[in-house]
């Protein structure tokens, strides 16, 4: 919460016969009265009449301050990695919005508010005052695994420019974007420093970081960039991450003991690597399709050649992790029989993560629901989340913004 202060005129000390209604409004207003507005004169002054009190009375101290939660839209609002990271009285949801439905419907369950769709059809005039933008917006346009169309894309990449209507609409002193870290490098650079002059143009000094979110607490290893733009002369600082490394060990439910990898179908080669670095997924095993006579036959005759391909593996969905490390970037959409999660060794069984695993991996709480939603639905929508350790570290310094 912030606090906002007036300079009030004691009620005591109007005179109400020389005092202009405008004045006398402005002592309604100080003494927190409610219901001048339209009236006459008259009957302002009978309403203040009634409010006189003793000098001594609290009431009629100089200043008066009033306590109000910090206002914030959730656009792409998604699984809601703001909402959750939010989550106490300072803060207040006041707009959220996403086009996919499922998400809507996710969101409405766990928050009680439900999402505008398509950001795009949003009302800005009955759109409510905000003091924070949040944005994830859409990632794939800059991704190296998306199309890498930037704002090229018609469809995701150029959303950008509907933050700005909002921006320009609202003006709130404070927005927070979110992005994958090629945001920075997409064309040449050429995308993010047309971000930085948008946003400058509209007198917002910008600050940046590209975040991994294993270093904020999480045992997800997550490169995203966050960019937060403040109007003012005051400085806004991303801080530091917390110096705690959590492997995946600390979020496994001990009581899934299910080996999920078929043998039959892959050949597990161990990986050289020995050494567990600070921060990063480590490799245990690389994994080799088994391909049939069939296969290889067909695929023979495709290359016009009777020349064997030979297998290929070593994605990210055909590696097996260990759980003494973070793991991996959680995908919303990958191959393998890792796909999505990727594969750890748990005890003596390969497997991917469950939803609850994995909600962890994003800080989520267990009790996070997904309505009508199939596993794969579920981490579908946590591949494409925030993590919430990230906003969550934020929170400090945003209130610290905030106050007076």
């Amino acid at each position: 919460m912030y606090t906002m202060s007036t300079t009030a005129v004691p009620v005591n000390t109007v005179d109400m016969g020389t005092t202009t209604l405008a004045a006398l409004i402005t002592a309604c207003k100080a003494a927190g009265l409610k219901g001048y507005s339209g009236k006459k004169k008259e009957e302002v002054i009978k309403m203040l009449e009634t409010a006189r009190t003793p000098s001594s009375s609290k009431e009629t101290k100089e200043t008066k301050e009033t306590t109000v939660p910090i206002r914030y839209a959730d656009l792409f609002c998604g699984l809601g990695a703001f909402h959750t990271a939010f989550s106490s009285d300072k803060f207040k949801c006041v707009a959220a919005c996403d086009i996919d439905e499922g998400a809507r419907r996710i969101y409405k369950t766990n928050y009680g508010l439900e999402p505008h769709g398509d950001i795009r059809t949003l009302d800005l005039e009955k759109m409510p005052e905000i003091d924070i933008l949040c944005a994830g917006f859409p990632c794939q346009p800059f991704s190296i695994a998306g199309n890498g169309e930037g704002f090229k894309d018609t469809v995701k990449g150029n959303l950008f420019y509907d933050i700005l209507n909002i921006l320009d609409k609202k003006n709130p002193p404070m927005c927070i974007l979110e992005n994958v870290k090629n945001l920075k490098t997409h064309d040449k650079g050429n995308t993010y420093k047309t971000i930085v002059a948008e946003l400058e143009k509209r007198a917002y000094r910008v600050t940046a970081k590209v975040i991994n979110a294993s270093e904020y607490g999480s045992p997800q290893a997550r490169h995203r960039i966050f960019i937060v733009a403040t109007k003012g002369e005051k400085p806004f600082t991303i801080p530091e991450g917390t110096g705690t490394i959590n492997a995946v060990r600390t979020i496994l439910d001990p009581t899934i003991t299910k080996d999920e990898l078929n043998r039959a179908k892959y050949t597990v080669v161990e990986k050289g690597e020995k050494v567990v670095k600070p921060g990063k997924p480590h490799i245990l095993y690389d994994l080799f399709p088994i391909y049939s006579e069939k296969k290889k036959a067909a695929i023979a005759a495709k290359k016009e050649t009777t020349e064997d391909e030979e297998p290929k593996g070593g994605r990210q969905g055909e590696r097996v992790y260990s759980v003494d490390a973070v793991g991996i970037t959680v995908c919303a959409s990958s191959g393998g029989p890792g796909a999505k999660t990727g594969l750890y060794k748990v005890g003596d069984a390969i497997r991917r993560l469950s939803v609850k695993e994995t909600l962890k991996m994003f800080g989520f709480p267990e009790t996070y629901a997904f309505p009508d939603t199939s596993p794969e639905d579920c981490l579908f929508y946590l591949g494409n989340s925030i993590v919430v350790d990230v906003p969550r570290a934020l929170v400090p310094a945003v209130e610290a913004w905030f106050a007076p």
